[in-house]
C-alpha cells in the first residue's frame, strides 16, 4: 500500500515499566521521526480489521498465549521488554526441541538486563537465538509473539506471571498478513542489529508512533477514551495537547491514568480544555484482578455506544516522549467495533473506579 508523509511489562513483577525514565531524552525535543509516514493516499488512517482483543486480567492467567505458542508448528519470534514466566520459557524451549524456528530479543537496557537474565540464559541453554536488544534504542520496550508468519501478538503485557493476573492490559492478535509481514521484518532487523524503515499500518516507535497516535486522536468527532499507564507527552506536538484540542474543539474527552505517575501539567492542560481525567488503580506492583494496576495503552474514538466504536490503538507505546521518540514500540490501530468495544467498555469500567483531577 502507498502512503503518503504526515507531520506531525516468575511471580515477582520486575521493575517498574517506566520507559519515560529515559531522560535526558525525555524533553520537549522527544519528537521521534519528522517523516513518519501516516496516512494512506486518501487522507484517511491505516487501520486493520483483522483483530481480536483479549482483556487482562480475566482470570486464565496468561494461559492464552502460553497456549498459542504451544501450539505453533512453524516458527515463533518474540520480542520483550520483560520475561520471567517459568511457563512463557518452557513453552519456547518445548517449541525449539520440536523443531521450530524460535528466536528471542529481551530487553537488554540498563534497566532490565539483571532482571531477564534467567530467561535469557535458560533460552540460550535450549540453543534458542535469544539476544539482547538493540542499544540504537534507550528500550526495547515492545511486547510482541508473531506465530507461524500468520499472527502477530501485539501486547502492553509483559512475559510475567504477575501481568496477567494484577495489571489492566490488552493483547490485540492481529492476523493482517501485511501487519504480520510488517512486525515480522521489524523483529528480524532488530534480531540481526540492523536498521529499519517500516512502511506499513503498524505504530512503530521509533519511527511513526507519535504522529500516527497525534492523527488518531485528531480525527475524533464524538468521544475521545485515553487509557495510559504514562499520560507525559506534553511537547507542542505530542498526545497531551492532541487529547486537549479534542476537548476544545467539543469531543467528549475521558482519561484514565495509572496511580504511579500522574502528571500534573499533563492532567491541568486536559482539565482546563474541558476533558475529565481520573487516576486509578494501586501503584505497580500491587495490582490484583479485583484492582488491577492500570499497565494499559489503550485509545478509542468516536463511541455512540460501546458497540459501535470506530477506530482505536493498542500496543506497547505509552504515552510519554521517551517512550514515542526513542524507544523500539509496536502497536495497532484497528476498527472493529466488537474488539473496540471490549476496550471501550473496560476503559468505562476503569474510569467510574477511579479519583477524578
Amino acid at each position: 500500500m502507498l502512503f503518503l508523509y504526515g507531520l506531525a511489562g516468575c511471580t515477582t513483577s520486575g521493575p517498574a515499566d517506566h520507559p519515560d525514565a529515559q531522560a535526558p531524552h525525555d524533553g520537549d525535543g522527544g519528537s521521534g521521526k519528522a517523516d513518519a509516514q501516516v496516512f494512506n493516499p486518501d487522507g484517511s488512517l491505516p487501520t486493520t480489521q483483522a483483530v481480536t482483543i483479549i482483556v487482562e486480567p480475566n482470570g486464565q492467567h496468561g494461559d492464552e498465549l502460553v497456549a498459542a505458542i504451544a501450539a505453533a508448528t512453524q516458527s515463533v519470534y518474540m520480542t520483550m521488554y520483560e520475561m520471567s514466566d517459568s511457563d512463557v520459557v518452557n513453552a519456547l524451549v518445548a517449541r525449539k526441541a520440536a523443531g521450530l524456528d524460535v528466536q528471542v530479543i529481551l530487553d537488554g537496557s540498563t534497566t532490565n538486563k539483571s532482571f531477564n537474565a534467567n530467561s535469557f540464559n535458560a533460552l540460550h541453554s535450549a540453543a534458542i537465538p535469544v539476544v539482547w536488544s538493540n542499544p540504537t534504542f534507550t528500550f526495547t520496550h515492545e511486547k510482541t509473539v508473531i506465530i507461524d508468519g500468520t499472527s502477530a501478538w501485539i501486547m502492553t503485557m509483559n512475559a510475567n506471571t504477575s501481568s496477567p493476573n494484577s495489571n489492566r492490559e490488552y493483547l490485540a492478535i492481529d492476523t493482517d498478513p501485511a501487519d504480520v509481514a510488517e512486525a515480522t521484518a521489524v523483529f528480524k532487523a532488530d534480531h540481526a542489529m540492523t536498521a529499519i524503515t517500516p512502511t506499513g499500518d503498524l505504530v512503530v516507535a521509533d519511527a511513526n508512533a507519535r504522529a500516527k497516535l497525534v492523527a488518531l486522536i485528531d480525527g475524533a468527532q464524538t468521544t475521545l477514551d485515553v487509557e495510559g499507564e504514562e499520560f507525559t507527552d506534553t511537547n507542542s506536538n505530542g498526545i497531551v495537547p492532541a487529547v486537549a484540542r479534542a476537548a476544545r474543539r467539543g469531543v467528549q474527552v475521558h482519561v484514565v491514568i495509572g496511580n504511579s505517575s500522574p502528571n500534573a501539567n499533563a492532567i491541568a492542560l486536559v482539565k482546563n480544555s474541558g476533558g475529565r481525567v481520573v487516576v486509578t488503580g494501586p501503584k505497580s506492583g500491587n495490582g490484583s484482578q479485583a484492582k488491577p494496576y492500570i499497565h494499559a495503552k489503550a485509545i478509542v474514538v468516536d463511541c455512540p455506544t460501546t458497540s459501535t466504536c470506530a477506530r482505536g490503538y493498542i500496543g506497547s507505546e505509552n504515552f510519554s516522549a521517551g517512550s514515542l521518540g526513542y524507544n523500539r514500540e509496536l502497536g495497532v490501530l484497528f476498527d472493529v467495533p466488537a474488539e473496540l468495544g471490549k476496550v471501550k467498555s473496560t476503559i468505562d469500567i476503569d474510569f467510574a473506579a477511579g479519583t477524578a483531577q
